[in-house]
């Protein structure tokens, strides 16, 4: 329906943070009068111009009424807040087969005491844990051979309830022993790339979470006959690429503090990944299974979002361009700037992120309420 020369109403629509519903009936009528209305459709306050009637105290302009802090259609809506989408990117390397202090075991690696073994459990407690409230996924790398090879495709697409495939697609990299199978080199730039640009392909409007865990200094340079070569700046840039698109980079080391250069590295691209440790190394490195488990709990709560569906119009007479989000009955300013405000996530307006101190209440608890109000527009 054309929008020129529209007035707006607000039509009380609730997403509340654990429960809430709102609604009631308004349907414009007359011209100005004085009145009280409690659901009837009775327009309240006085007033006219141009041949319109002035509802809720308004004002009216090129001949149309402002109905302000009226309702005009009944709806229901619960929560709908968005779960973060997390891509759990591991590392494949043939070092994960050696033990906590990187000691190699021989030809077989150290199984049950492998770095591999060591961080598989928590992987799989954590996401069982919270399959319901975080979209997994899963890649590994490398994952194409056995040296630097690295695909486009995942083993677990991101999606809800993903407990059990995630466990699957790691029984089937593990060893009878407990090790890595087909353990590679380290093709961090790669496998970062392919999974950003697979997270960037998603449809959904959830945030978007890659967790990178790697054990060793980034190599297999593309263009270099040398696997081996050090490759962090080509990491390190993959990472502030990711970034770029949206797809911040919480970066995990196992049990690396302390190598040198690969310490260096993956705090840089730990800083590049948009969400780094506070303190050094600003990357996190763990050791042990329940150092993994308690990382991997952090993370899923730093990435639990301020993002919220907005639901269908309620008529014909409201769109979601026209909205308000209201926290705490404060209606909050448009921010495109996502300082602090709101604003679309995409350009489809089907979901609005919140952004600076109302989004922090909102994750503390201390917030108790977000509504997304729809404007009823009246030609």
């Amino acid at each position: 329906m054309p929008r020129s020369n529209a007035l707006v109403a607000t039509v009380g629509l609730l997403v509340a943070i654990g429960y809430g519903f709102a609604g009631c009936g308004f349907a414009p009528s007359g011209t100005g009068g004085a009145g009280a209305s409690s659901g009837s459709g009775t327009p309240l306050g006085t007033g006219a111009s141009n041949g319109t009637g002035l509802v809720g105290g308004g004002a009216a302009q090129n001949g149309h009424a402002a109905i302000t802090g009226m309702n005009c259609a009944m709806v229901q809506q619960p929560l709908a807040k968005l779960p973060p989408d997390i891509l759990i990117i591991l590392d494949a390397s043939g070092s994960m087969n050696n033990d906590i202090s990187d000691m190699s075991c021989g030809n077989n690696g150290c199984g049950a005491t492998s770095k591999w073994a060591q961080m598989i459990p928590a992987i799989n407690m954590v996401v069982s844990q919270t399959e319901t409230t975080v979209n997994w996924g899963l890649k590994f790398f490398a994952d194409t051979d056995a040296t630097c090879g690295v695909g486009n495709t995942v083993p677990v697409g991101i999606g809800a309830n993903n407990a059990n495939a995630v466990t699957n697609a790691i029984m089937g990299r593990t060893s009878a022993t407990g090790g890595v199978t087909n353990g590679s080199r380290t093709p961090t730039r790669l496998a970062e790339n392919a999974g950003a640009a697979y997270m960037r392909g998603l449809t959904d409007q959830n945030p978007r979470f890659i967790l990178l865990a790697t054990d060793g200094l980034p190599n297999c340079a593309p263009g270099n006959t040398d696997t081996a070569a050090d490759d962090s700046a080509g990491a390190v840039m993959a990472v502030a690429d990711a970034a770029t698109m949206g797809i911040p980079t919480f970066v995990v080391g196992v049990a690396t503090s302390g190598m040198g250069t690969a310490d260096t590295t993956l705090s840089n691209m730990a800083n590049a990944g948009g969400y780094p440790r506070a303190g050094s190394p600003t990357y996190y490195n763990v050791s042990t299974t329940a150092e993994f488990v308690a990382v991997l709990q952090t993370l899923v709560g730093m990435a639990a979002s301020c993002t919220f569906t907005v639901p269908n119009p309620p008529n014909g007479d409201t769109d979601r361009a026209h909205i308000g989000v209201i926290v705490d009955g404060k209606e909050l300013t448009k921010d495109t700037n996502h300082t602090n405000g709101w604003d679309y996530t995409s350009t489809g307006m089907t979901a609005v992120q919140v952004y600076g101190s109302t989004c922090d209440a909102i994750m503390s608890g201390q917030a108790k309420s977000v509504e997304i109000v729809f404007k009823c527009i009246i030609n």
